[in-house]
């Protein structure tokens, strides 16, 4: 396994699923950790389990798409530490539904902020210090970003903007010695997957049981994408032994893309 030993590693969204999964797998790695999540409760929880893992944390119940916080967030993580070596935008949410009509347009900001806006200030504020010595910059997009569903219009927009983002900061940053991938999950086994199902049984008017056979058989291999199995992809990229990647989107679905639908 990839020992993160002297290197700290911001991870944002720390409680959400995916966040959770790729927290505890550095904190296995022997990374020092910079937290931040707008849960405070839940951030203190997470907190407390990684230093009991042996881990070094910094953290802060911070809004990531508010430049002022993102900016103190990295300055201090910075000032505490000494550097920053990897970021990990890991922050979304997808109870936006409606399409172009429907949508409104507070929610079509407030998505974008999320989604989209806290990735580019995190990057924008860490990359000074990432820079000093290079480093990596993850950013946990999905396949929505690859291809569009059915009312869910401004998430999609949303993580192809993210695909967009990181396909930059890969080219303008490389000369830094800055690498910076994105992953693009399928379905993953997370609350918000929950949520995102109880949404759809009750817009296609299915039971939930329903819904999530419905789901699960559009995969070819059956089943969802677990958060360990994107943790374990994330430790791999921002590691050194990924020293040439970047620019890329590594899809985790199951093989959801490749399938062509029976017509």
């Amino acid at each position: 396994m990839e020992n993160y030993k002297n290197k700290v590693v911001i991870i944002t969204g720390a409680c959400g699923g995916i966040g959770k999964a790729i927290t505890e797998k550095f904190a296995a790695a022997d990374a020092t950790l910079a937290l931040c999540d707008i849960r405070q409760d839940e951030l203190s929880h997470t907190v407390e389990k990684c230093r009991q893992a042996g881990a070094t944390v910094y953290n802060d119940a911070i809004d990531v798409a508010d430049e002022a916080p993102v900016r103190s967030f990295c300055e201090t993580v910075a000032q505490t530490f000494g550097t920053i070596d990897c970021l990990i935008n890991t922050v979304g949410i997808v109870d936006c539904p409606g399409d172009v009509e429907e949508l409104s347009l507070s929610m079509w900001d407030e998505t974008l902020s999320i989604n989209l806006t806290s990735a580019f200030l995190m990057a924008k504020y860490s990359v000074p210090h990432i820079k000093q010595q290079g480093g990596a910059i993850l950013n946990i997009a999905s396949v929505s970003g690859l291809a569009n569903q059915e009312n869910a219009m401004i998430y999609s927009v949303t993580k192809a903007g993210l695909l967009s983002l990181t396909r930059s900061e890969a080219i303008d940053l490389a000369k830094y010695g800055i690498r910076a991938n994105a992953i693009s999950p399928g379905s993953v086994e997370t609350p918000l997957l929950e949520a995102a199902v109880d949404q759809a049984a009750q817009l296609f008017s299915r039971t939930r049981d329903e819904q999530w056979q419905v789901w699960r058989s559009q995969y070819p291999t059956q089943r969802f994408t677990s958060p360990q199995e994107i943790a374990e992809l994330a430790l791999f990229l921002c590691s050194g032994r990924a020293t040439n990647i970047t620019g890329t989107n590594f899809v985790i679905d199951g093989g959801l893309t490749a399938l062509l639908p029976e017509r």
